[in-house]
Protein backbone atom coordinates (compact mmCIF):
# COMPACT_ATOMS: atom_id res chain seq x y z
CA UNK A 1 0.00 0.00 0.00
CA UNK A 2 3.10 2.77 0.89
CA UNK A 3 4.30 2.23 -3.05
CA UNK A 4 1.41 2.19 -4.10
CA UNK A 5 0.79 5.87 -2.78
CA UNK A 6 3.92 6.83 -3.39
CA UNK A 7 3.89 5.55 -6.73
CA UNK A 8 1.10 8.02 -7.35
CA UNK A 9 1.29 10.90 -5.41
CA UNK A 10 5.30 11.68 -5.20
CA UNK A 11 5.92 14.78 -6.23
CA UNK A 12 9.46 14.30 -7.77
CA UNK A 13 8.96 11.62 -11.01
CA UNK A 14 12.03 9.78 -10.38
CA UNK A 15 10.60 8.32 -6.61
CA UNK A 16 7.46 7.14 -8.78
CA UNK A 17 9.17 5.32 -10.87
CA UNK A 18 10.59 3.51 -8.75
CA UNK A 19 7.69 2.61 -6.82
CA UNK A 20 6.29 1.54 -9.87
CA UNK A 21 9.55 -0.74 -10.12
CA UNK A 22 8.98 -2.45 -6.91
CA UNK A 23 5.08 -3.17 -7.57
CA UNK A 24 5.91 -4.48 -10.98
CA UNK A 25 8.76 -6.69 -9.53
CA UNK A 26 6.42 -8.02 -6.79
CA UNK A 27 3.83 -9.12 -9.21
CA UNK A 28 6.80 -11.22 -10.86
CA UNK A 29 7.75 -9.07 -13.84
CA UNK A 30 11.39 -9.61 -14.56
CA UNK A 31 14.06 -7.40 -14.00
CA UNK A 32 14.72 -6.79 -17.39
CA UNK A 33 10.92 -6.25 -18.26
CA UNK A 34 10.56 -3.54 -15.51
CA UNK A 35 13.90 -1.74 -16.88
CA UNK A 36 12.22 -1.45 -20.47
CA UNK A 37 9.50 -0.35 -19.46
CA UNK A 38 10.68 2.49 -16.76
CA UNK A 39 13.16 3.69 -19.46
CA UNK A 40 16.23 2.64 -17.15
CA UNK A 41 19.23 0.52 -17.27
CA UNK A 42 19.16 -3.12 -16.48
CA UNK A 43 20.65 -2.73 -12.78
CA UNK A 44 18.61 0.02 -11.87
CA UNK A 45 15.82 -2.17 -10.68
CA UNK A 46 18.34 -4.29 -8.91
CA UNK A 47 19.52 -1.54 -6.75
CA UNK A 48 16.22 -0.03 -5.90
CA UNK A 49 15.22 -3.89 -5.00
CA UNK A 50 18.32 -4.00 -2.64
CA UNK A 51 17.52 -0.74 -1.06
CA UNK A 52 13.72 -1.46 -0.59
CA UNK A 53 15.29 -4.73 1.42
CA UNK A 54 18.07 -3.06 3.13
CA UNK A 55 16.26 0.26 4.19
CA UNK A 56 12.89 0.46 3.53
CA UNK A 57 10.88 3.60 2.09
CA UNK A 58 13.88 4.87 3.07
CA UNK A 59 16.15 3.54 0.93
CA UNK A 60 13.68 4.49 -2.10
CA UNK A 61 13.86 8.19 -1.02
CA UNK A 62 17.83 8.78 -1.49
CA UNK A 63 19.26 9.51 -3.87
CA UNK A 64 17.28 11.98 -5.23
CA UNK A 65 19.34 14.72 -7.22
CA UNK A 66 17.18 17.46 -8.22
CA UNK A 67 17.59 17.26 -12.13
CA UNK A 68 19.52 18.74 -14.32
CA UNK A 69 21.51 21.72 -13.09
CA UNK A 70 20.24 25.41 -14.67
CA UNK A 71 21.63 26.53 -17.69
CA UNK A 72 21.64 30.06 -16.92
CA UNK A 73 24.27 31.02 -15.09
CA UNK A 74 23.14 34.37 -12.13
CA UNK A 75 25.34 36.59 -14.25
CA UNK A 76 23.53 35.95 -17.26
CA UNK A 77 20.19 36.35 -15.63
CA UNK A 78 21.37 39.93 -14.00
CA UNK A 79 22.06 40.95 -17.44
CA UNK A 80 18.66 39.56 -18.97
CA UNK A 81 16.88 41.49 -16.04
CA UNK A 82 18.95 44.68 -16.62
CA UNK A 83 17.66 44.42 -20.52
CA UNK A 84 14.53 43.95 -19.30
CA UNK A 85 13.78 46.88 -17.28
CA UNK A 86 15.81 49.45 -19.10
CA UNK A 87 13.14 49.11 -21.94
CA UNK A 88 9.96 47.04 -23.02
CA UNK A 89 10.75 44.34 -25.42
CA UNK A 90 10.25 40.72 -26.34
CA UNK A 91 12.25 37.99 -25.06
CA UNK A 92 13.57 36.84 -28.27
CA UNK A 93 15.16 40.58 -28.13
CA UNK A 94 16.34 39.87 -24.54
CA UNK A 95 18.45 36.81 -25.80
CA UNK A 96 20.07 38.47 -28.53
CA UNK A 97 20.85 41.31 -26.38
CA UNK A 98 22.41 39.15 -23.86
CA UNK A 99 24.20 37.00 -26.38
CA UNK A 100 25.91 40.18 -27.60
CA UNK A 101 27.24 40.88 -23.89
CA UNK A 102 27.85 37.14 -23.08
CA UNK A 103 28.94 35.17 -26.55
CA UNK A 104 30.06 32.52 -24.03
CA UNK A 105 26.41 31.92 -22.75
CA UNK A 106 24.83 28.39 -23.42
CA UNK A 107 22.02 27.93 -25.59
CA UNK A 108 18.63 27.78 -23.51
CA UNK A 109 15.07 28.07 -24.29
CA UNK A 110 12.63 31.46 -24.38
CA UNK A 111 10.27 29.69 -21.75
CA UNK A 112 13.31 28.96 -19.24
CA UNK A 113 14.38 32.64 -19.15
CA UNK A 114 10.57 33.84 -19.40
CA UNK A 115 10.98 31.24 -16.00
CA UNK A 116 13.67 32.61 -14.70
CA UNK A 117 12.55 36.60 -14.98
CA UNK A 118 9.09 36.05 -13.82
CA UNK A 119 10.89 34.87 -10.26
CA UNK A 120 12.84 38.29 -10.28
CA UNK A 121 9.44 39.91 -10.49
CA UNK A 122 9.52 40.34 -14.54
CA UNK A 123 6.65 38.57 -16.61
CA UNK A 124 5.80 38.94 -20.10
CA UNK A 125 2.58 39.47 -22.17
CA UNK A 126 2.26 38.46 -25.74
CA UNK A 127 1.22 41.56 -28.10
CA UNK A 128 -1.30 41.99 -30.54
CA UNK A 129 -0.38 41.90 -33.64
CA UNK A 130 -3.32 43.90 -35.14
CA UNK A 131 -6.19 45.84 -33.84
CA UNK A 132 -9.66 44.45 -34.13
CA UNK A 133 -12.45 47.06 -34.96
CA UNK A 134 -15.34 47.29 -32.28
CA UNK A 135 -18.18 45.46 -33.67
CA UNK A 136 -21.11 47.94 -32.43
CA UNK A 137 -21.45 51.52 -33.73
CA UNK A 138 -20.27 54.54 -31.54
CA UNK A 139 -23.47 55.62 -30.30
CA UNK A 140 -21.61 59.23 -28.21
CA UNK A 141 -21.26 60.86 -31.30
CA UNK A 142 -24.83 62.28 -32.61
CA UNK A 143 -25.73 61.52 -35.99
CA UNK A 144 -26.60 64.13 -38.50
CA UNK A 145 -29.73 63.30 -40.67
CA UNK A 146 -30.66 65.04 -43.90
Amino acid sequence: MTLQELAEHHPYPDFRRRALGLLALAKGHAFAVVADILGVTLPTPYNWAKAWRNQGVVGLLSGHQGGAPIKLRSEWLDTAERIARESPCTLAEIDRQLREIHPDAVTFSLDALARHLKKRGLSFTRTRLSLKKNATPNTSMPRKTT
